[in-house]
């Protein structure tokens, strides 16, 4: 009974891990992470790149040590909506979305259980990263649902809230 209570127990704490992959880097991503800014990019067109949020974008990213992150970006200039149009424009300048995360290398992936856009919930969502002291740079992967007949990146810059 006993060797059941310590299997039983050893399997919970297992199953309790925060973070699987890579802890060393997951523990450096942990915290509150201040977006600056939020570009576009087409594949291949280094002339073209666009601030997707405005110049001054709000948001933030956080890691937590349970595993769960959350991402909440904005743009700067949104108003209150007077109307259903107004309502539209909104959606289009904010994005959010939850979920546990892994690390592997310079890549986590979150595993989305709740989103701003329901197209997102139960996907999973890879983000490639590079950390360098108190800034965190973070893109996509190429994706060609965005502009219609390219391939674009984002490319996100945060700064470590202290």
């Amino acid at each position: 009974m006993r060797a059941i209570a310590i299997i039983v127990t050893a399997l919970f704490v297992i199953g309790m891990r925060p973070v699987k992959g890579d802890d060393d880097v997951a523990k450096k991503l942990h915290g509150v992470w201040r977006l600056t800014s939020l570009k576009l990019r087409i594949v291949g067109d280094e002339s073209f790149e666009t601030d997707v949020l405005g110049s001054n974008p709000k948001g933030y990213l956080i890691f937590t040590t349970e595993g769960r992150m959350a991402a909440v970006l904005s743009a700067a200039d949104r108003k209150p909506p007077a109307n259903d149009a107004d309502n539209i424009a909104l959606m289009k300048s904010f994005s959010a979305y939850t979920g546990k995360y892994t690390v592997e290398d310079d890549k986590w992936t979150t595993k989305v259980d709740v989103s701003w856009n329901e197209v997102y919930n139960s996907q999973d969502q890879v983000r490639f990263f590079k950390l360098e002291g108190d800034l965190l740079s973070v893109r996509t992967p190429e994706q060609s649902e965005v502009l219609p007949g390219k391939k674009v990146v984002f490319t996100l810059t945060l700064a470590r809230e202290r």
